[in-house]
């Protein structure tokens, strides 16, 4: 039971995500903005939306991400 509480929060996710990224998208191109985009990147940038999120913001998390994940992984099969 509790797989598909938790199958239908995540189909309700998906479907809100959507919806917002359509509701977004035609309001920009039809109200403000010619070229919308949901997802860009460059040099400097992330933007989801209308939400900017500069590297330089953060590069200290990204360096404690670092520490923490290791760069090769091992898997052990077992059967």
């Amino acid at each position: 039971m509790t797989k598909k509480i938790i199958a239908i929060i995540c189909c309700s996710t998906l479907v809100l995500c959507c919806g917002l990224s359509i509701a977004y998208y035609n309001t920009k191109s039809f109200g403000f903005d010619e070229n919308a985009k949901i997802f860009s990147y460059d040099e400097e940038k992330i933007s989801v939306m209308d939400f900017e999120i500069y590297y330089d913001d953060i590069s200290f998390f990204i360096d404690e991400v670092r520490k923490i994940i290791p760069e090769n992984t091992h898997t052990v099969l077992v059967r």
